[in-house]
Formats: structure tokens, C-alpha cells, sequence
């Protein structure tokens, strides 16, 4: 019995560890998507507006740059809600926020100004890989 606990805890500790590692993949690559997608609608927008065409082109090509940039930021989004958690700087909480809440929050990198769900108190809330 008492090695069955030990296993149990070990497979615990495991699993963590390997949240945390996809965690931060998953951040990484959030990253490098952002990046790529970014060099993408940039290089677009820079060819609609210098190269010489008529301007139903200009459009398309704005807007195939345009609308997958978009919905790569609301992925990102999605991503950066879901891997790790955020620490609420007054009452120390970590907690996973709503989509909601994460879209609409102020921010600089990955730290949001949001309301933390068990103060109820609004502060700058840092993207924290583990709990």
C-alpha cells in the first residue's frame, strides 16, 4: 500500500512537469506563429501599397494578409489563456481567467490587467507557468 502511494504521487509529479513543458511550448510557439503571420501581412501590405495594379487587387491582397492575421491573434489569445496560469499580485491567486476576460484586458506581454475571481480586486496579473 505504501509503494502504491509513492508510484501515485511520482505519476502526479510527472504529469505537472509535463503540463508545465507543454505549457510552454505551446507559448513558444505562440510566439513564432504571431511572428510569422505578422512578416506575412506585412509583406502584403507592402506590395499593395507600391506595386503598380488596379485597386480590386490592392484589396485582395490587403485583405488575404488582413483576415488570417486576425483570427491568428484570436488563437494566440486562446493559447496564452489556456497555458499556465495568471497571479493575481494582491491575494497571490493563480487562476485560469475566462477568454472574455483575457481578450478584453489591458496589457503589456503577458501580463493583463484583469479582476482576480477570489479578492474580487482588479491589478496587474502576471502569466505564471505553474501553480
Amino acid at each position: 500500500m505504501h509503494n502504491y502511494n509513492e508510484k501515485t504521487e511520482q505519476n502526479l509529479i510527472e504529469t505537472i512537469k509535463q503540463k508545465e513543458e507543454s505549457d510552454k511550448m505551446l507559448l513558444t510557439m505562440e510566439i513564432v506563429t504571431e511572428v510569422l503571420i505578422s512578416i506575412v501581412f506585412l509583406t502584403l501590405l507592402f506590395i499593395a501599397s507600391f506595386a503598380e495594379m488596379e485597386n480590386w487587387l490592392r484589396i485582395t491582397l490587403i485583405l488575404t494578409g488582413f483576415i488570417p492575421f486576425i483570427i491568428m491573434i484570436l488563437f494566440a489569445i486562446r493559447i496564452e489563456q489556456r497555458a499556465g496560469y495568471y497571479e493575481c499580485q494582491k491575494c497571490h491567486n493563480r487562476y485560469v481567467p475566462t477568454y472574455s476576460s483575457v481578450l478584453w484586458a489591458m496589457h503589456i506581454n503577458r501580463t493583463r490587467y484583469m479582476k482576480c475571481p477570489k479578492c474580487n480586486e482588479k491589478s496587474w496579473q502576471k502569466k505564471v507557468i505553474s501553480k
